[in-house]
């Protein structure tokens, strides 16, 4: 049986594992949510700016289809001079006031310049080829208006302007028949991809809030790892103080066991313990020195006794076996027969067996063999009843008809041996030169 020590050691050793697991189950727990919450943001990041793209491309699409939007000429809105192309560029009022035409990408930078701020999103209309020199793509724009003409249909990057973090989003504009207007005489037709909407999406407040949710995060794996830190603590210490209990009990058990076994095994008579249900739960070596059969012959077949008993006693044991379960004590002698054929006496006595609780284990039963003591009994026995005695020499006559010495005639029928002397009167008798004499 492993000792307390060991048990404890080894439950230490589980008790560490699941801590391991558990730290690796917090920080794989932690490090998922915490990625997740990271795309949650750069995905917020990228459907503010599909709307700021759609935005912009749907007041591009209402002024395209109406041919621009006259509006006061004013120092803050001169006339486009690269719109000089267009007719109708400029038109006056009947009351005199001058109004100049807004064509899509005008009146788009003019609500970015005016109404953006720095921390704001913003919408930039360029092209590869541009009616205005500032409206010029930069290196990032170029390279997402070249994968526009291979095919590509969306760029983006999470990237850095001027120190700061942006997401860089851009999808093409494709030219529509309201476009001609202006860009017809650059060589473009009705479908062909004219530029493209860029827009810078500053992350500095989606990140912050990233960050804060990630240090609440952190906090809540901490208070959850320590919780079942303390879960896997205690438990170690209940199952460390269960399985100790268990081991004290478990030894004291198997010292009584031992105990038994000791007294029953070496013990001289035939030691067995019969189960409620008939099995055999315990037979003792003896057995074999008393019957000639081995243990496991009692063992397998229970009945075996009965093919023992000599006839004469075989209802005897039947009784007994009906009434045993009932019996508080039981005693009584029987023959058997061994395995080598001779006779034997066994003394029987068996008891009930109970628990601490009073439940009914079986019967404990042990066979002495008492053949030798039958035998000098019987022997004892022949020398009862009326012996024919000579009234003069004290000769005793057998069944025969002969007269033998008392001694002789003893010697035979018991177990007592003689030896001879002269009593004080005989020896006055036979030799009594041989007296002291009387004063």
């Amino acid at each position: 049986m492993k000792s307390i020590n060991t048990i404890t050691s080894q439950t230490r050793k589980v008790s560490l594992i699941l801590q391991c697991a558990w730290l690796l189950i917090v920080i794989a727990s932690f490090c998922t949510t915490l990625y997740n919450e990271k795309n949650i943001s750069k995905h917020i990041a990228i459907a503010e700016a599909e709307t700021i793209f759609k935005r912009d491309q749907l007041f591009r699409f209402w002024s395209t289809s109406h041919g621009g939007v006259y509006v006061p000429s004013t120092k803050d809105t001169p006339p486009n001079p690269y719109l000089k192309h267009v007719p109708f560029r400029d038109i006056k009022r009947p009351d005199g006031l001058s109004l100049t035409l807004m064509n899509p990408a005008y009146m788009i930078r003019q609500m970015n310049e005016q109404f953006s701020t720095s921390e704001e999103p913003s919408g930039h209309i360029t092209s590869l080829k541009p009616l205005r020199p500032e409206n010029n793509a930069d290196q990032w724009e170029t390279k997402a208006l070249l994968a526009f003409e291979q095919g590509k249909r969306e760029v983006m990057e999470f990237t850095e302007i001027n120190g700061q973090p942006y997401l860089r989003f851009m999808q093409p504009m494709i030219t529509r028949e309201g476009c001609l207007k202006c860009h017809g005489h650059q060589g473009y037709r009705a479908g062909d991809i004219r530029g493209g909407i860029s827009v810078s999406l500053p992350m500095k407040n989606l990140l912050e809030h990233s960050q804060k949710a990630g240090r609440f995060l952190a906090l809540w794996h901490i208070l959850v790892y320590l919780a079942g830190f303390f879960i896997i603590f205690w438990g170690r210490s209940v199952v460390t103080r269960k399985i100790s209990e268990r081991d004290r009990a478990l030894s004291a058990l198997q010292e009584s066991e031992e105990k038994f076994r000791t007294f029953a095994e070496f013990t001289y008579a035939w030691e067995y313990w019969i189960a409620p249900d008939g099995s055999m739960k315990y037979v003792s070596p003896s057995v074999e020195r008393l019957t000639g059969y081995q243990v496991d012959r009692f063992i397998q077949d229970p009945t075996f006794i009965k093919n023992l008993v000599v006839e004469e006693d075989q209802q005897k044991i039947h009784d007994h076996l009906i009434n045993e379960v009932t019996d508080e004590v039981c005693e009584f002698d029987f023959r058997i027969r061994t395995k080598a054929g001779e006779e034997r006496w066994l003394h029987h006595i068996c008891q009930p067996v109970y628990d601490s609780k009073g439940n009914f284990l079986g019967r404990r039963a042990s066979n002495y063999d008492v053949t030798e003591k039958k035998k000098a009994w019987d022997q004892v026995n022949t020398l009862r009843g009326f012996i024919p005695i000579c009234a003069s020499c004290k000769k005793i006559r057998d069944d025969q008809g002969f007269w033998n010495q008392m001694e002789v005639y003893i010697s035979q029928h018991s177990e007592a041996e003689f030896s001879h002397s002269i009593c004080p009167d005989c020896s006055k008798k036979l030799y009594p030169e041989f007296q002291p004499d009387e004063e």
